[in-house]
């Protein structure tokens, strides 16, 4: 991999629906191609690391994971990258068939333990921004409204 264009907080800490044992997440997005994305788990950190390449295909074809890197707004960007990558990114859109695969995760983790089905109802909320809007993006960072609202739902379903 090449140069580091930026890394971002994610998971709990960047939806806002961390707590004390949460683990550290981050993304990180490098230049280069190959297609290559890794993970590593080192206790409370977890990094997912890839290519601009494999980023770029991930989030166009509906990953959330890489979607919500993209749209972040915690990045921290490498020397030169946000001048270099920012106006790109910033432009970037979901759209297609890549909501149809936002909509199967979104079932998928409806019937899953109540932090997945949390997640369903996060994941719809981004769905309903992205789609609601025209504009293809959303705000990964879930406001407490949002937070208490997935929580409950969530819990409508617990034991099931």
């Amino acid at each position: 991999m090449g140069e580091l264009i930026f890394s971002t907080e994610h998971g709990s800490h960047l939806y806002g629906f961390n707590h004390a044992d949460s683990d550290e997440d981050w993304y990180e997005v490098y230049e280069g191609k190959g297609r290559k994305l890794t993970q590593s788990t080192d206790g409370q950190l977890d990094i997912v690391r890839g290519d601009l390449e494999a980023f770029l295909i991930r989030a166009a074809s509906g990953s959330h994971q890489s979607a919500e890197a993209i749209f972040s707004r915690s990045k921290v960007w490498g020397p030169g990258m946000e001048e270099k990558w920012g106006p790109m990114l910033a432009n970037f859109r979901i759209a297609g068939e890549a909501y149809a695969k936002y909509e199967r995760t979104i079932k998928k983790f409806c019937y899953g333990d109540f932090k997945r089905r949390r997640h369903a109802c996060r994941l719809a909320i981004n769905l309903w921004e992205m789609r609601v809007s025209g504009s293809g993006r959303f705000d990964p960072r879930r406001h407490p409204v949002d937070r208490t609202l997935c929580a409950g739902y969530a819990k409508v379903y617990e034991g099931d």
